[in-house]
């Protein structure tokens, strides 16, 4: 948790009473939630040294909303900032705080949280970003977000292991020589898997925003669609949502956004590259247990998960029957 002093500085800023600060969680970020006016905001601390990389995620998100894109709008603080920083015990911090979205999280055990609907809807909403961030512009050409790279989110342990770490290169090889265009490639989430929106009846709320870069459309479906599988396969019944998974996400991405075949043929090439970003985080040279030799055997044999083959054809008849 951050300081009093801190936690003062951005109700100052964003001329809330600190009463109302309620903790919620600390990973990458710290977050809070605070009333101002009666309506509920988001208060996050990123401790960070590069305040135009979170100007651009505010502006972007800013569009967004202004666009009725389902996001937090941004608060903009007393004297019109999207974000500040301040230091606190030899720490710098960047502050920002956006309206709070309503919804409740997904529940792959629960038909009413993890169904048809639900699948399409995210599919939708992210065609409904990937569309509108085709004419999205910088405010300030200082603050740009960063562009894919290939190793974002790649854990540098993976090259521990050489039969692994010579298909991500390859990959990655494979990838930063695709094409880049207006209608493939923009601003994206890089991020959007079921943890990071809410569920409020047929609407998808997105938030975390943190990840955003520039990258290829189809790159963002293939992480959204790898953790929905990941995650949300199977319920505890035994319950396989594999392809209606994938039907309905694709369905409603198209029905917002346009992506041609060459592309959607790709999706299973990020979904795998997303596949072996798991793997690097968890991978311990140490501990090459029985769950680690799986996971090593399904890259090696182009398996997205034990008992689910994902290729092209998922992709191509986006009426698949489900």
């Amino acid at each position: 948790m951050v300081s009093d002093n801190l936690l003062k500085i951005a109700s100052k800023n964003y001329g809330f009473n600190a009463n109302t600060l309620e903790f919620i969680s600390d990973s990458t970020n710290q977050i809070y939630m605070f009333k101002k006016d009666g309506k509920p905001y988001i208060l996050r601390f990123s401790n960070r040294s590069d305040i135009n990389e979170i100007k651009a995620e505010m502006d972007w998100l800013y569009y967004l909303a202004q666009n009725n894109i389902g996001v937090g709008l941004p608060l903009k603080s007393t004297i019109g900032d999207l974000a500040f920083s301040a230091l606190d015990e030899g720490n710098n911090f960047i502050i920002t705080s956006f309206e709070f979205v309503s919804g409740t999280f997904w529940d792959k055990n629960d038909p009413n949280k993890w169904n048809e609907k639900i699948f399409y809807s995210w599919g939708k909403e992210m065609g409904n970003i990937h569309s509108l961030t085709k004419d999205f512009k910088a405010v300030n050409n200082n603050c740009i977000r960063s562009s894919f790279d290939g190793r974002f989110a790649l854990d540098d342990n993976v090259k521990s292991c050489p039969s692994v770490n010579k298909i991500v290169e390859d990959l990655i090889s494979e990838m930063m020589a695709l094409p880049k265009d207006k209608d493939s490639y923009g601003l994206i989430h890089n991020d959007l898997h079921q943890w990071n929106f809410y569920i409020d009846g047929d609407k998808i709320n997105v938030f975390d925003f943190d990840d955003c870069l520039y990258g290829w459309f189809a790159l963002d479906i293939g992480i959204a669609l790898y953790h929905g599988l990941w995650w949300g396969r199977k319920d505890n019944a035994g319950n396989d949502f594999t392809k209606k998974i994938i039907a309905n996400f694709i369905k409603g991405y198209l029905s917002a956004n346009h992506l041609s075949d060459y592309w959607l043929n790709k999706i299973p090439f990020f979904m795998k590259y997303r596949q072996i970003c798991k793997f690097s985080w968890f991978f311990d040279t140490n501990n090459i247990d029985t769950h680690q030799k799986e996971r090593m055997q399904n890259i090696e044999n182009n398996i997205l998960f034990t008992g689910c083959v994902i290729n092209q054809d998922f992709f191509k008849d986006t009426n698949i029957t489900i």
